[in-house]
């Protein structure tokens, strides 16, 4: 997952005196109910335009395939810590929002099933506009005891290689919800055009199998989340 999963590019800029302010991601899924998917989508549409009125960087992402098959997820990206709690105090006071959420809920198109927040392990990362996300490649891992920081130099050789092959990665640990104390790898691409060329290439790529290969022959961490997931924000 993103997990996934924000409309942001890697950016290095300086940092501040006051220490390194890490970009945020909060991932709120709901699964659909029978038969109510246009109720949930209709839903969804409209407390993404919600969120965009209130300033919220927000996108909504649905899964192809993978871990979270049958669910919706509206994903918003924050440059810092502040920075949400800003967001979600606006949310919180605005009247539009509560009577959307309370209308929503009596609904009962889709029930709630993660409220996730992830924060960049990178502290140099800032979200820009730029970032390619009309399709996403999200896969969590929980590092297995005592290999935190053998599977964090994996994830460092992986990286490059990733990009290499058209790719665009941001890497993020889950501080709160589903799975706590994850790190989320999502690798982000134009369309599926291009996640497709990215896999066909994976899977002849010499460099990227000789890494592969080593890697599961001691592997440093279990997935906990696997998914291929579409940007329908519009």
């Amino acid at each position: 997952m993103s997990l996934l999963l924000p409309n942001a590019a890697p950016r290095r800029r300086i940092i501040s005196t006051k220490g390194p302010t890490m970009g945020v991601i909060s991932l709120n899924t709901f699964r659909t109910e029978t038969g109510r998917l246009a109720d949930h989508m209709a839903a969804t549409t409209e407390a993404l335009a919600l969120l965009h009125r209130l300033g919220q960087q927000a996108m909504v992402i649905q899964p192809l395939e993978g871990t979270d098959v049958g669910t919706i997820s509206t994903v918003v990206n924050y440059a810092s810590n502040a920075a949400r709690v800003a967001g979600i105090q606006a949310i919180m006071a605005d009247e539009g929002w509560q009577e959307f959420w309370l209308r929503a809920a009596a609904g009962g198109s889709a029930t709630p099933t993660e409220a996730s927040l992830f924060q960049d392990l990178d502290p140099s990362f800032q979200p820009t506009a730029d970032r390619p996300m009309g399709a996403l490649l999200a896969i969590q891992w929980r590092p297995k005891p005592g290999r935190m920081v053998d599977f964090v130099g994996q994830v460092m050789t992986a990286v490059p290689h990733i990009e290499r092959m058209g790719g665009t990665v941001r890497t993020t640990q889950s501080l709160l919800g589903a799975y706590p104390m994850t790190v989320l790898i999502s690798t982000s691409f134009a369309d599926l055009d291009a996640y497709g060329a990215y896999a066909d290439m994976t899977a002849t790529d010499a460099q990227w199998q000789e890494f592969w290969g080593g890697a599961m022959a001691d592997p440093t961490a279990d997935i906990v989340r696997s998914g291929l997931y579409l940007n329908i924000s519009g």
